[in-house]
């Protein structure tokens, strides 16, 4: 825990806007991501490189700036026309890339590889190597470098040949593809990315499920050699592949929850349910969340069991997402027609079913967390869901957690929650009903486990676990 630590991430924690009086003020950066490593990179020895998003992060790219006035953290960002970025994150990395490891493609139809793709793939390419330039330009105090998810699949790759002595980690926050599924992608395409993320020491995923699917992929392709106990050769040298599920931090939840901001949230939202039953869901309008599914069920629920019409309300409170993405527009659209035809169906005069809210609002999600009587959590696949280890934390009713056999947080939660496969309306209708009528001990017991099991991780140990992987990997006394 010695090391100087630099980050690299597509968005950073905080991003930088100008006031009125024209100075550079930071918010806090939005996101899975941001969420996930806002606990972690706390220390005073880190530094940040991420894109630049705004014209305040264009005015600080090049002399950097600390993320908050008590903090020493340093905030560096690249530069990406605005043409190149669009390609990179938009094109790339959001309808490909993260269709690709989410298994959401509609393969009779969809994808189609052509030109446009290629140029695309080129702007990801330049922008990876500008983030890898980026990161060898700091190499003062031998630092380990922990690079972050699919946007930056090449940036390992390109930093070993910068800097061959680096210390590298990715971590991949999404799951991955398995191996047939990736050969979707152009050859070119899946054999730069799998090659890309083996520049690193250590390439961490959330679960064994997707480091195993990793090495399945890294089997297949020349001058890359899977040795056992997870670990791969490559170019001369031994990485570790592993599984380190990112954990929740409680005290920064817990003290969100406790402002007058979210006393006031529980308040109207306990005078809109009344005595009726919360479910709740707290979830990024995109399609990998299984949402429009979660209506269908819930429709089936009510439809199977029409003593709970009028007794129950199911709270969304939705998130925009990737809105410049035409896959996420319609999807999103779907989703809210399907909602709206639930309503339609069941409700009466006093009683809409659905109640579904779109804004980014953290606070507001939090302060529901306390009402829900179930968390509804089912999406297709997830590299691990941190709505359903959030929950638990501040949640006060004995809530049951219903969850995704899929997401890499039924791992570690799937003991003490309703596992569901995300595909079975059915399952899910019969889970819901399950939960509702659940014993108050064993609710009680469940929330119980939930609780301890989430909070025996933490952010700082998520870290460190890295990094003495690094270690095992790079002892010190053989380093140059």
């Amino acid at each position: 825990m010695e090391a100087k630590i630099v980050v690299a991430s597509n968005r950073g924690p905080v991003s930088f806007e100008r006031d009125d009086r024209g100075r550079l003020t930071a918010r806090r950066g939005a996101g899975g991501l941001v969420t996930a490593l806002s606990g972690v990179f706390y220390r005073d020895d880190t530094s940040w490189i991420s894109a630049a998003m705004t014209d305040g992060d264009r005015a600080v790219a090049l002399k950097g700036r600390t993320v908050s006035s008590d903090s020493h953290q340093q905030m560096r960002y690249v530069v990406l026309p605005s043409e190149r970025y669009d390609a990179y994150y938009n094109e790339i990395a959001n309808r490909i890339l993260w269709f690709v490891h989410h298994n959401l493609w509609d393969t009779p139809r969809n994808p189609m590889f052509d030109d446009a793709t290629q140029e695309a793939w080129q702007h990801y390419v330049e922008a990876n190597r500008a983030f890898a330039q980026a990161l060898a330009d700091h190499t003062a105090d031998d630092p380990v470098y922990l690079i972050q998810d699919y946007q930056l699949c090449l940036v390992p790759g390109m930093l070993r040949e910068l800097q061959p002595d680096a210390k590298i980690v990715h971590f991949s926050h999404t799951p991955f593809a398995g191996a047939t599924y990736l050969r979707i992608l152009p050859v070119e395409m899946r054999t730069a990315l799998v090659r890309g993320i083996a520049g690193a020491d250590v390439l961490g995923f959330q679960s064994k499920q997707w480091a195993e699917n990793y090495l399945l992929s890294a089997r297949g392709l020349p001058g890359m050699r899977v040795l056992r106990g997870g670990r791969i050769e490559i170019d001369g040298r031994v990485a570790a592949v592993r599984s380190f599920p990112v954990a929740v931090s409680a005290e920064p939840i817990r003290e969100t929850a406790s402002e007058p901001e979210a006393d006031s949230v529980r308040q109207e939202l306990r005078a809109w349910a009344g005595d009726r039953a919360v479910v709740l869901r707290v979830d990024r309008l995109e399609p990998s969340k299984n949402i429009l599914r979660g209506f269908l069920a819930f429709g089936l629920f009510l439809r199977r069991y029409p003593e709970w019409r009028g007794r129950v309300q199911f709270l969304c409170l939705f998130s925009p997402s990737r809105e410049e993405v035409p896959e996420y527009q319609s999807y999103g659209e779907d989703c809210l027609a399907a909602a709206e035809r639930v309503n339609k169906e069941f409700g009466t005069k006093t009683w809409a079913p659905i109640e579904v809210k779109v804004q980014e609002d953290y606070a507001y999600a939090v302060a529901a967390y306390d009402l829900y009587d179930v968390l509804f959590v089912n999406p297709t696949y997830d590299g691990m869901n941190l709505v359903a280890m959030e929950g638990p934390l501040v949640n006060r009713h004995d809530g049951v957690v219903l969850l995704s056999r899929n997401a890499g947080a039924y791992t570690r939660l799937g003991r003490h929650a309703l596992g569901v496969n995300p595909f079975d309306l059915a399952e899910t209708a019969e889970a819901l009903h399950e939960a509702l009528s659940m014993a108050p001990d064993d609710r009680a017991r469940r929330a119980r486990g939930l609780a301890r099991t989430v909070q025996a991780h933490t952010p700082a140990s998520w870290l460190a676990s890295q990094l003495e992987a690094v270690d095992q990997v790079r002892p010190p006394s053989r380093r140059r």
